[in-house]
């Protein structure tokens, strides 16, 4: 897609890569269509972005201890805004509402330009997950919404996203700015089936079912674990891959080891960050099993369709929304016996289930060429508005 070049825009996120997730990919699509730079932490394993095509201004950061992520201090970067006076953007996009976030804010006074704001992820069940505290989740959550009150227009990636940052108690209006996916079938795809299963030793004999996130437990992988382990007591023609990686990866291997597996009905294969290879291991898959109820638009639902994968996810999440039951994707209810009882469904017929999978190929997917000229008419439209609400007297 041809960059539109009348724009200048920051797109600022509080991780970029290494770390691989819906929000960092948002960023990146944005930032290779158009007119954008990224604004982002100096991350804790170094990324070489000098292969970028857009430019990548990275802020003085401190590292959170037991992970890979860093938490931005642009405060303590005397160079940082310097940088960004050169670019003198038009238009200031946050991603994520930490400590960038609240940069974004100043750089908007700075440069008398409006500031929108995405809602991605659910921070309070994150705050959750890493504190195990309520009431600093609370904290974290009322400082999110007043963040958001301050913007000049708030998106969401879904409508039970807006409604997620609703039940949060912000009070404006929110767009539904939703997001599209660049995957797409290669040439030689069955040659490359073949090299993925090759490579991850992923049996051509079996059923394979796909699960493709971070390895942590809030996205109920112990679910999976154990609607997998009630399938496996009935038949031993499946096997589960699971493709990630996270700060739960080692119990997460621990537990399966205690469900008592076979060799081979498990495959873990860590992060792969190669797209044609991932692109492989969706098409060499037959379904699709994300039961997450964290998530609130998740990419890898919009990937495995756009290669034919259907996908099995928690009735009444904020993922199940693309997904009419029984026609383009299966639903269950969050347990496991529910999750066993549709997975036994699911394999019973094939036709039916590659015809689902069609099906979710037609109405899921979106390309990022078709949303981008639409994230360019409200970027214009927000200027326009800015500027006239602003106009000195």
């Amino acid at each position: 897609m041809k960059k539109q070049n009348n724009i200048k825009s920051l797109q600022i996120i509080d991780n970029y890569f290494p770390v691989i997730d819906g929000v960092v990919e948002t960023v990146h699509n944005y930032a290779l269509n158009m007119n954008s730079v990224v604004v982002c932490p100096k991350m804790v394993k170094r990324y070489n972005t000098k292969n970028m095509p857009y430019e990548v201004i990275a802020s003085s950061s401190i590292h959170v201890p037991f992970s890979q992520f860093a938490v931005a201090v642009p405060s303590l970067d005397p160079v940082l805004v310097e940088k960004i006076d050169e670019i003198h953007p038009d238009i200031i996009h946050v991603h994520s509402p930490a400590t960038l976030g609240q940069f974004a804010l100043e750089l908007g006074d700075r440069y008398h330009v409006p500031v929108v704001a995405s809602f991605h992820s659910k921070i309070y069940d994150a705050v959750i997950e890493y504190t195990k505290n309520k009431d600093i989740a609370k904290i974290v959550t009322n400082r999110t919404v007043k963040f958001y009150e301050s913007c000049d227009e708030v998106w969401a990636c879904s409508e039970g996203t807006a409604q997620t940052l609703r039940d949060y108690g912000f009070k404006g209006d929110i767009s539904v700015m939703t997001n599209g996916t660049s995957m797409l079938v290669p040439e030689n795809s069955e040659n490359l089936k073949l090299e993925v299963m090759d490579k991850y030793s992923i049996p051509k004999e079996k059923h394979i079912i796909l699960f493709v996130g971070q390895m942590v437990w809030y996205k109920n992988i112990r679910l999976i674990l154990d609607a997998f382990r009630l399938l496996c007591d009935e038949s031993d023609d499946y096997c589960l891959v699971l493709v990630g990686t996270g700060k739960d990866v080692k119990s997460i291997k621990n537990y399966a080891s205690k469900l008592g597996f076979k060799e081979g009905q498990i495959i873990i294969t860590g992060k792969i960050s190669n797209r044609l290879y991932l692109s492989g291991i969706y098409m060499c898959s037959e379904l699709f099993f994300f039961p997450s109820i964290y998530d609130n638009t998740p990419l890898v639902i919009r990937e495995a369709a756009a290669l034919g994968l259907p996908s099995l996810v928690t009735e009444g999440s904020n993922a199940a929304e693309p997904i009419v039951k029984d026609v383009n994707g299966f639903t269950a209810l969050e347990d496991p016996t529910s999750m066993y009882y549709e997975l036994k469904k699911i394999f019973s017929n094939s036709e039916r289930l590659y015809s689902i999978g069609q099906k979710a190929k037609e109405t899921i997917p979106i390309s990022w060429s078709s949303l981008i000229p639409e994230v360019e008419r409200r970027y214009h439209r927000i200027i326009k508005r800015y500027h006239e609400e602003h106009t000195i007297k």
